[in-house]
């Protein structure tokens, strides 16, 4: 069961698909259950900021942190160089890490999709990056021009999830061509290696009559052999009462494809 984790990545098939509607409503979950979590945005670019509407939907009762924001709606690669800024990859995963020592659940909410490049500054990765001194000394000694990351010379959010070690959870749309977005994005993290917990269908109206939307989640299972967790229904207006109503049938899982 999704609340018994202590710590999870929440991806997307693009950007708006839902993600920090989910993150809210895991946490809130969570909290609800009486465990001390917290979400943790690392990277964000454009405005209105991510945090500040995850803050919103938490009713502030969930601490949000973040690590880098950038003012241009972009990929973190080109957000920072927009800003002439560097992303600090060390500096991300031990925040993350400090975090783990606070609280029972830390959920990480990545920005866009697992392809989405967030900087040329490529680290090596290792098994022992669990550990945080070894997570310090093996950063330190790969920074730029040392050993690149074996599938790219860009670190991407696969990459970031990767290093973490955190299971995935893929949230996606209930819209005409989530099936395509979908298995695309569900095969990329399998090719990376992930632990793909299962995918999300956000925004899902259950009063549509739409056979694109009624039989989607199906077809994306059957292709990916990747189980559809959870069917988010359409909140037409979003607030933190109307997802902590929600986490009440969350809790029993209710929606479960």
């Amino acid at each position: 069961m999704i609340s018994s984790l202590k710590n999870i990545f929440i991806t997307g098939t693009d950007t708006g698909v839902g993600k920090s509607i989910f993150s809210a409503l895991l946490a809130i979950s969570l909290h609800n259950e009486g465990k001390k979590v917290c979400i943790s945005k690392p990277i964000q670019t454009g405005f209105p900021k991510d945090t500040d509407f995850l803050k919103e939907l938490t009713g502030n009762k969930i601490p949000i942190f973040n690590t880098y924001s950038f003012s241009l709606p972009a990929a973190p690669i080109i957000s920072a160089e927009h800003e002439n800024k560097k992303i600090d990859l060390e500096k991300i995963i031990l925040d993350i890490r400090n975090l783990e020592k606070e609280f029972d659940c830390v959920i990480v909410e990545g920005i866009g999709g697992v392809a989405v490049p967030i900087t040329d500054h490529v680290i090596a990765r290792s098994p022992l990056m669990a550990d945080d001194e070894a997570i310090s000394k093996t950063l330190r000694d790969c920074r730029i021009g040392a050993s690149a990351s074996p599938h790219n010379d860009t670190y991407l959010v696969a990459d970031l999830i990767k290093d973490l070690n955190y299971p995935v959870i893929i949230v996606s749309r209930s819209s005409l061509g989530t099936i395509n977005h979908s298995v695309l994005t569900i095969e990329f993290a399998k090719q990376k290696d992930l632990n793909i917990l299962g995918f999300i269908v956000s925004a899902y109206d259950e009063t549509l009559n739409d056979p694109v939307i009624k039989t989607a989640p199906d077809v994306i299972s059957k292709l990916t052999k990747v189980k559809c967790l959870m069917k988010i229904p359409l909140v037409k207006k979003l607030s933190f009462e109307s997802l902590n109503s929600l986490a009440e049938k969350f809790a029993t899982l209710k929606y479960v494809c």
